[in-house]
């Protein structure tokens, strides 16, 4: 899994965060699973994922090239990450372009709360 730069934490799970991080920087499975995890998609036709915290645990998704964009303490936090990220996208005029925007959305330092 690749980190972006500005991952977008939601509140409910910002205590939590780094330890979070800390795990998919290793690529080891997070032991709480109640968290979501917001990541650009594989398939051209879909943008993003909203994967549990127990998909999260899946090496697939750990070792995949996913981007990280946002992590949240439930499924409603989760959608109002993917709804900032689209009307961020739109508001810079990405909008024809949003799956580049979204895959080259920052890399390096990590950042941002919901």
């Amino acid at each position: 899994m690749i980190l972006s730069d500005n991952i977008l934490i939601g509140p409910s799970i910002a205590y939590r965060s780094e330890d979070i991080l800390d795990s998919l920087r290793k690529q080891e499975p997070f032991g709480y699973p109640v968290w979501y995890a917001v990541t650009t998609a594989v398939e051209e036709e879909n943008l993003m994922y909203i994967l549990s915290g127990l998909e999260m645990r899946h090496t697939f998704y750990l070792k995949s090239n996913l981007r990280l964009l946002g992590i949240a303490g439930s499924r409603e936090e989760a959608g109002n990450i993917v709804l900032k990220l689209v009307q961020t996208g739109y508001n810079k005029g990405e909008i024809l372009s949003m799956k580049q925007y979204l895959e080259h959305r920052g890399d390096g330092c990590m950042g941002g709360r919901i």
